[in-house]
């Protein structure tokens, strides 16, 4: 396994977060953070990934929803990743922007983390298990009171691809009762999902 390039270790980094969470966000927010970074690290242990690694990428992946939108995207331009055009900018910057915040303020440049949280809103084609578990945990952590638990048990028993595919679906199901749109990146990962490349 390739070493982290973490200027901090994985269990350091995820220390500064836990520090910061209840200074920048809401007490609500700064729960539903723990709550996916305990489910993260929990899912990467089971699955022989780094369980720290995956702390710290849920304490941060919402570490800049509450900034105003002109520092989000001040931050999201800095991280190296773009979101489709104008979509729903004010609900999924954030990921970009946290991942931003990752790079600047404590130098991270390790791929898979900024990835999970640059992507975790919105997942996009080609995700690998570390990404696909923040994703998930995002999704269905045990906070969330609109997840159903035999739903979220579920879940939980699969690999993490087979867990991908039963998120992915619940959270379409649920967009498309409430009317909202569809991410492009949302739309193009499910599809990839629904027919993966054939291999001769």
């Amino acid at each position: 396994m390739a070493r982290a390039s973490f200027p901090l270790s994985p269990a350091a980094l995820a220390a500064a977060l836990e520090e910061r969470l209840d200074r920048d966000l809401s007490p609500g927010r700064a729960a539903h953070s723990r709550g996916v970074a305990g489910l993260a690290a929990a899912l990467c242990a089971s699955h022989g990934l780094d369980a720290e690694k995956g702390r710290a990428a849920g304490l941060a992946h919402d570490l800049c929803k509450e900034l105003p939108h002109g520092r989000q995207a001040e931050l999201a331009s800095a991280s190296g990743y773009s979101l489709s055009s104008g979509f729903l900018s004010e609900k999924i910057l954030h990921g970009p922007a946290a991942a931003g915040l990752l790079r600047g303020e404590y130098g991270v440049t390790d791929g898979e983390l900024l990835g999970a949280v640059a992507w975790h809103t919105v997942g996009r084609v080609g995700m690998g298990p570390f990404e696909t578990i923040v994703y998930c945990a995002d999704k269905i952590e045990p906070g969330r009171r609109d997840v159903d638990p035999a739903f979220r048990a579920r879940c939980l028993a699969m690999p993490p691809a087979e867990m991908l595919r039963a998120v992915l679906e619940d959270t379409l199901a649920y967009l498309a009762s409430i009317g909202r749109a569809v991410a492009p990146e949302t739309s193009l990962l499910y599809n990839s999902l629904r027919t993966p490349e054939r291999t001769t």
